[in-house]
């Protein structure tokens, strides 16, 4: 009865062990999901400031704008706009026109993010001006001349060392970010020491092979860790939480020591005293594995503690609770930042279309007008878009149809007021969720389409544009537009908007196919995501 009790206590920390290492490895997964919300953020500000710059414009007015957006970022030490060839258009970390001092060389990831198009986060560097060690986050941006640039900010690795000093690491415990060459980024211990410097060679084989996983060896101070990581989705840091190996072994050893020493004064009494032990530890094995189901869930709500006189169990438990209450508080702020987000946007566009009417209303040139209008129609499809992204049931994804079905009544609404017999609408559409990028471009084309054919398409007489959006197979969606008009002329085929028409196309994926039969008619045939085509 002695051995089966010690075998039972063996077995019971052994779980507990399990259990603990397993609730690392969740709170490594939750710090990796904060670390990507905060790396979006920045992305979203800088996203911003290229819209800016998308636009154009004067350097110094395009700085005045950065630095503006970098002060809401107090981490930020330095906001720049690089070309491919290393040059710098401007730079916030010193007044404009000064020489800036020579920055890290991050050409290639510069060339990279213009090349690709995609945004790319470098690892940690050293910053001239704030004298400190920051890491740099790169957005492309494209200016309307077709030249194309890289948005660099830099920053302060004081930012990641707050993140983790916020999830509140037990004492004795080490959390620690580390970007993908294995340097130290951020670090909850001795982070003035660490931070710049090589992590020992297991740990960089261990996060260098899988994406997460767990691992033990000596830590950089040289006591032994048990150590978990999680690889961050957006920037290929790796974000490790560990406890040291002792906080494992101690308890085992401990209980191993006094449960023996019990165990041989107590065996004139073993019937009794075992039956009563077995059912303790049966209540707390069956609690933990309750325990164990909910959390594979995050964001369940866990059971009651099991009852055990154990202080590990019950620090097992506090940690399990509060991964589960941080994954649930991560994903419910990622929600609403996005969502914020869109709605700023959103009414910042508005901001802008009112703006364009007063211009319009108080020019007294019809060239001028004509050009504020179309203006007015692109901004609109952006600010549809941005409008759909705020109520979405799933973020990022727009329904397509309805989006379009708004987009297009409005434009006809517009241009059809001052025409002479009027222009009616017509809609059938299908049900399709597309991303961002694709409704942007989408949006667009319809906008031209019927510009083009409001102005040149019923001279002097009423018409009809109609719009079709259909699923014609999982993943494949065609749109087709028409009107039916006096027709496409020779003339138009070269203009301005059907180059970019035919432009936008091409971002989709798709080539515009006309035709002039009764009219005019524009048919794009494209692919979506499947799993999100019949949402």
């Amino acid at each position: 009865m002695a051995l089966i009790a010690i075998g039972l206590i063996i077995y019971n920390l052994s779980k507990q062990r399990d259990f603990a290492e397993a609730e690392m490895s969740v709170t490594a997964r939750a710090l990796s999901v904060a670390l990507d919300q905060q790396l979006l953020v920045t992305r979203a500000a800088l996203d911003s400031i290229g819209a800016a710059v998308t636009e154009g414009g004067d350097p110094e007015q395009l700085r005045r704008i950065a630095r503006t957006v970098q002060a809401m970022h107090p981490n930020w030490s330095a906001v720049s706009l690089r070309a491919a060839d290393g040059a710098t258009l401007f730079t916030t970390a010193v007044p404009y026109g000064t020489p800036a001092p020579q920055p890290a060389d991050i050409s290639s990831q510069i060339a990279e993010v213009i090349g690709s198009g995609h945004p790319q986060v470098t690892g940690l560097m050293y910053d001239p001006v704030s004298k400190s060690p920051v890491a740099a986050v790169l957005v492309p941006v494209q200016v309307r001349d077709g030249r194309r640039f890289a948005l660099v900010a830099e920053v302060a690795a004081s930012k990641w060392e707050d993140l983790l000093r916020n999830q509140q690491v037990p004492a004795g415990w080490v959390a620690g970010i580390v970007d993908r060459t294995g340097i130290v980024i951020a670090r909850t211990r001795a982070g003035e020491r660490y931070v710049g410097q090589p992590v020992r060679d297991w740990m960089r084989e261990a996060i260098q092979s899988a994406p997460e996983g767990r691992a033990e060896g000596p830590a950089l101070e040289g006591e032994i860790l048990s150590l978990a990581f999680s690889r961050s989705a957006v920037s290929g840091w790796t974000v490790t939480f560990a406890a040291p190996a002792a906080f494992f072994q101690e308890p085992l050893r401990r209980s191993l020591w006094t449960s023996m020493a019990i165990c041989g004064l107590a065996l004139g009494a073993a019937s009794l005293l075992v039956l009563h032990y077995a059912r303790r530890l049966s209540r707390s094995v069956v609690g933990l594995a309750r325990m164990a189901d909910a959390m594979q869930t995050p964001g369940a709500t866990l059971p009651p503690p099991p009852p055990a006189d154990m202080e590990e169990l019950t620090s097992v438990y506090d940690s399990m609770r509060q991964a589960t209450d941080q994954l649930r508080k991560a994903e419910e702020q990622r929600m609403t930042s996005m969502r914020e987000l869109q709605h700023r946007v959103k009414n910042d566009l508005q901001a802008i279309m009112a703006l364009l009417a007063l211009e319009s209303r108080q020019s007294r040139s019809d060239e001028t007008q004509r050009i504020l209008k179309e203006l007015e129609g692109r901004i609109e499809a952006l600010r549809l878009v941005h409008s759909r992204l705020y109520e979405a049931k799933l973020i990022g994804r727009i329904e397509l149809g309805g989006y379009l079905r708004e987009l297009c009544g409005n434009s006809v609404a517009l241009y059809g007021r001052g025409h002479a017999g009027g222009i009616r609408f017509e809609a059938a559409v299908g049900e399709v969720h597309v991303d961002h990028d694709t409704a942007v471009s989408l949006g667009l084309i319809a906008n031209e389409f019927i510009t083009n054919s409001a102005k040149h398409a019923f001279p002097g007489q009423a018409g009809t544009i109609s719009l079709d959006l259909a699923v014609l197979a999982p993943g494949e969606v065609r749109l087709r537009l028409s009107d039916d008009g006096v027709g496409l002329s020779p003339n138009r085929t070269r203009s301005s908007g059907m180059r970019l028409i035919s432009m936008l196309a091409g971002q989709v994926g798709a080539t515009p196919d006309w035709g002039a039969e009764a009219g005019t008619s524009l048919r794009l045939s494209f692919r979506v995501e499947e799993e999100r085509a019949a949402a």
